[in-house]
């Protein structure tokens, strides 16, 4: 039951996308195209950048449905300036999940884009369509992707203009650098993918980002020699597409500044704002059998300022990139539902979640080692390694004989009182030792601590 009405969703969010298409395409599909508020112009810096840039990358993702099948498959294609290309394709219908990233010979053209991306699986290609006499065909490109018995040949036509994240297309990375950076948040997607042995006709929706500048963030962690992020585009079946961004600066804080993150909007006439107040909630985390990384893994966002209110879920747990090194992420199909503007909307997002939750380290301040049976105890505690993106919850319990029995939970400052007489039916002599267990809100990251031990005393 629940497949078929999300296979139904499906078909009615692609055909609600096709009707709210702009219909302003005059008005910036041509190339030599430039943003009157940026300075990207198109093709130019549809290509390769040279000069003193640290990082570039091509990235597309695709919510796409097989023709002969039915099936729903989401398609992640990127290309780095550092020789890697990500590859992933998932089926939603049938629950499996292929990681294909592979190190190749990047060939990429200045001036235009046309990508040429050699691995052992073969010769990839990112690159802008031509016409019949050689001239680049403003905003439709052609991509071509190959792995291990997983094949893409994909079209994809933008039916939105470019949008100039931050409003100008530059935007800062939190400490780490700034970034250039547009996107294509509206694309029809169709060709031919093949998936585990199956080859077919698939179609669908897509989004492009082009970012390149002097930054470095990195999915391979050295303690916290990198700062992080979470990163969200949607496109919702109103024809309102979204892009969150949340950066982590290197002590796990989320500042709500220009610099660590914003939400993008653009309505189904082009129009785009830019919104840095924005209330993000994490409402689940999970960790990763394979590389033992925990992170975020449902996620509520309200902009006020925008009318939004929305609900995040993902598609499918396993869904991660794998790459060696410990440098694995998750990068996943996510469904979306709630109100924009008053008005309910439905809708379908990927994730990029770089950020790794660690096990809260509890510290208990020290306390005397002796007790009277009418005292009351003051327990203090800290957490060593505290992140703004898991609030964290406290139960307080009385450990005794290696048996631990809850005194309270759901506690959400650092701090409490026990009075003893009240859990301590023993007489003189008895020992007992206090734990303090910090946990996410769905109890996934757990870290205690215990007291050394105590007793009491006349």
């Amino acid at each position: 039951m629940r497949l078929n009405l999300l296979g139904s969703c499906f078909v009615v969010f692609t055909a609600m996308l096709a009707v709210v298409q702009p219909l302003f395409a005059s008005d910036w599909k041509h190339y030599p195209y430039q943003d009157p508020k940026s300075q990207i112009v198109f093709p130019d810096d549809e290509g390769r950048h040279q000069g003193l840039v640290n990082m570039e990358w091509w990235y597309s993702v695709m919510h796409l449905k097989g023709q002969t099948s039915g099936d729903r498959y989401a398609v992640l294609v990127t290309h780095f300036n550092n020789q890697i290309r990500l590859f992933t394709v998932t089926n939603l219908d049938k629950n499996t999940h292929t990681s294909g990233a592979a190190l190749g010979n990047l060939d990429a053209a200045f001036g235009h884009l046309d990508l040429t991306h050699t691995t052992k699986y073969g010769t990839d290609i990112f690159r802008t369509q031509r016409d019949n006499a050689g001239n680049g065909v403003p905003f439709e490109y052609e991509i071509q992707t190959h792995y291990d018995k997983m094949n893409l040949d994909v079209q994809l036509r933008s039916n939105k203009k470019p949008l100039m994240v931050a409003g100008d297309g530059y935007q800062a990375v939190g400490s780490s650098g700034h970034t250039y950076y547009y996107s294509l948040t509206s694309l029809e997607v169709f060709g031919e993918l093949e998936y585990l042995g199956k080859k077919e006709k698939v179609s669908g929706q897509g989004w492009i980002d082009h970012q390149w500048g002097p930054f470095v963030v990195s999915p391979f962690q050295v303690g916290h020699a990198f700062e992080t992020y979470e990163w969200f585009c949607i496109q919702l079946n109103n024809g309102i597409e979204l892009m969150i961004s949340n950066i982590y600066d290197r002590e796990f804080h989320l500042p709500l500044s220009e610099d660590y993150g914003s939400v993008e909007i653009i309505y189904p006439n082009g129009e785009a704002r830019h919104v840095v107040k924005r209330d993000f909630k994490r409402t689940r985390y999970w960790r990763d059998p394979v590389s033992g990384q925990t992170i975020s893994m449902g996620w509520d966002l309200k902009v006020p300022e925008l009318g939004v209110d929305l609900k995040l879920t993902p598609d499918l747990l396993e869904q991660m990139v794998q790459l060696p090194l410990k440098g694995s992420f998750w990068e996943g199909s996510i469904g979306v539902t709630g109100m924009v503007e008053g008005v309910p909307v439905v809708g379908k997002a990927f994730g990029e979640l770089l950020h790794r939750f660690e096990k809260p380290e509890v510290e208990i301040s020290p306390l005397k080692s002796r007790w009277k049976k009418n005292e009351t105890v003051s327990v203090k505690w800290l957490v060593k390694n505290p992140d703004e993106g898991n609030p964290l919850n406290y139960s307080v319990y009385l450990v005794k004989n290696g048996l631990s029995t809850l005194i309270a939970e759901g506690i959400s400052g650092t701090d409490y009182l026990i009075q003893l007489n009240s859990i301590l039916a023993e007489s003189v002599g008895s020992r007992f030792k206090i734990m303090v267990k910090a946990s996410s809100i769905d109890k996934t990251i757990v870290g205690d601590a215990q007291t050394p031990e105590l007793s009491l005393e006349q």
